[in-house]
């Protein structure tokens, strides 16, 4: 009769997680090359700078206006019929719906003012003027 082998009393005293960290690396390099091939949509806009400017917005609509005086609803062309219709069914799903308003810097502030009565008329209560921070 064969003896059985003897065991080791000791056991595994360390890990090898070197492979793990290969992995992990292979990941990253794959989210990043892929994350800078997604084509950003960004309408071209000057915002006038804020000397207390935030750094990050709330997730909210984006009503955006350019220098041709076209406005976007979230980076669709939008009119004001649109624009109210929308806000109000975002409204109905959710009262707290936040609405992000930029202008080109060069516009007339009654440009701007016609945009803040677009969405005050859709019944939205919280809304800000999106500006850029200085630097």
């Amino acid at each position: 009769m064969a003896a059985a082998p003897e065991e080791d009393e000791d056991g595994i005293t360390s890990i090898n997680i070197t492979p793990l960290v290969d992995v992990f690396l292979v990941l990253l390099i794959l989210v990043m090359i892929s994350s800078s091939l997604l084509e950003s949509r960004e309408i071209p806009v000057r915002v006038p700078t804020a000397a207390s400017a935030g750094q990050a917005a709330p997730k909210a609509s984006g009503l955006t206006m350019d220098l041709d005086r076209r406005v976007y609803l979230d980076g669709q062309p939008a009119d004001s019929a649109h624009v109210t219709a929308s806000l109000r069914a975002s409204i109905a799903r959710d009262s707290s719906h936040q609405v992000l308003i930029a202008a080109d810097q060069r516009l007339l502030y009654e440009d701007v003012v016609r945009l803040l009565d677009w969405v005050k008329n859709a019944g939205v209560r919280k809304y800000a003027l999106k500006v850029s921070a200085p630097g």
